[in-house]
């Protein structure tokens, strides 16, 4: 399980489960605090 406070674009989260996937893992869940909006953004 990932946990991240804030979600922007979902590149270091993507990149986390792209590892974590190769390593073996056989599901990756993602937990977020909050996520920015593109006028945010």
């Amino acid at each position: 399980m990932l946990v991240d406070d804030v979600f922007t674009s979902g590149a270091t989260l993507n990149e986390c489960a792209r590892v974590l996937k190769r390593a073996g893992a056989a599901k990756v869940y993602v937990v977020t605090l909050a996520r920015v909006t593109r006028e945010e953004f």
